[in-house]
């Protein structure tokens, strides 16, 4: 008898490890995202050639390349990159972002056009290789905490 009730216990403790297992899981904190820096630019641009030649080749060899997400946008002319079919469809919701901001409506389409992503928001955006010389690249060195 006391074989019997031992084994339905461990029987019912192993039928319940499972949702011990998923809650316990659910409950940890899941890893922040790396964050994400695009790349928005157009063929047509003589800057964004020069950061396609000069710049982007520089970041790729950085240690804050290796602590981001990197993603490019890169179409035919600036017109283009205004538009919703240009952008993969899981980044769509940038360029929406930047359409319905004040920076958008002034700025239009003007490129190279870079955004931090963190955490699922934009938290800065820069348009030019002096911006990005000045302003974002420190700021990718500061935010994945790696020196140049």
């Amino acid at each position: 008898m006391t074989k019997r009730r031992n084994l339905l216990a461990g029987g019912a403790a192993l039928a319940a490890a499972p949702f011990f297992v998923r809650t316990a899981t659910a409950q940890m904190p899941k890893p922040a995202a790396k964050p994400m820096l695009i790349f928005a630019g157009d063929e047509t641009s003589e800057a964004c050639k020069v950061w396609r030649t000069q710049w982007e080749p520089m970041f790729k060899q950085s240690p804050a390349f290796q602590k981001l997400d990197y993603r490019v946008v890169f179409t035919k002319t600036p017109a283009l990159l205004l538009k919703p079919a240009s952008w993969p469809a899981d980044l769509r919701w940038v360029l929406d972002a930047l359409l319905m901001s004040q920076v958008g409506v002034e700025q239009g389409a003007e490129t190279p056009r870079f955004f931090l992503v963190q955490n699922g928001q934009i938290t800065f955006t820069a348009v030019g290789n002096n911006a990005w010389r000045d302003v974002m690249f420190p700021t990718l060195l500061d935010v994945t905490n790696t020196r140049a």
